[in-house]
């Protein structure tokens, strides 16, 4: 489902190039949640509400092989507390730098998906699957 941030790919290319040094991905990975489509030169807009945690929550994968890896390792999930529907278009995945580096997007397939208050939404083990081609 994601894709690399351009701003990433342009980093992947110049390490492997030898035309600058590498920008690396800073602690844990996160998932953020978003009600607009990211692309990619532009992230989509961050869900808020109750129930959800601004910023992503944290976000694990398996090892890469053969070039792609699935994630999450253990299922995601929130519930909406805010009052009113949630209308969910996206996902980005984010490290934890300082100032942290958006460095994958996508959307989800059949997006919008609207998630009433008091209900869960989750991302189940190995539903998000990364890859380099």
């Amino acid at each position: 489902m994601p894709a690399i941030v351009q701003a990433q790919a342009n980093k992947i290319l110049d390490l492997t190039l030898g035309t600058s040094s590498p920008t690396m991905f800073t602690g844990a990975a996160k998932c953020r949640l978003t009600t607009t489509a990211p692309t990619a030169t532009a992230a989509g807009t961050e869900l808020t509400g109750t129930g959800y945690t601004a910023g992503g929550s944290t976000i694990t994968f398996s090892a890469a092989s053969a070039g792609a890896t699935t994630g999450p390792t253990s299922t995601l999930q929130w519930t909406n507390g805010s009052g009113g529907t949630w209308s969910i278009v996206g996902l980005e995945i984010w490290d934890s730098a300082g100032t942290p580096l958006r460095w994958w997007y996508g959307t989800f397939t059949g997006q919008p998906i609207s998630v009433a208050a008091g209900n869960i939404f989750q991302v189940s083990v190995g539903a998000i699957s990364v890859s380099l081609g």
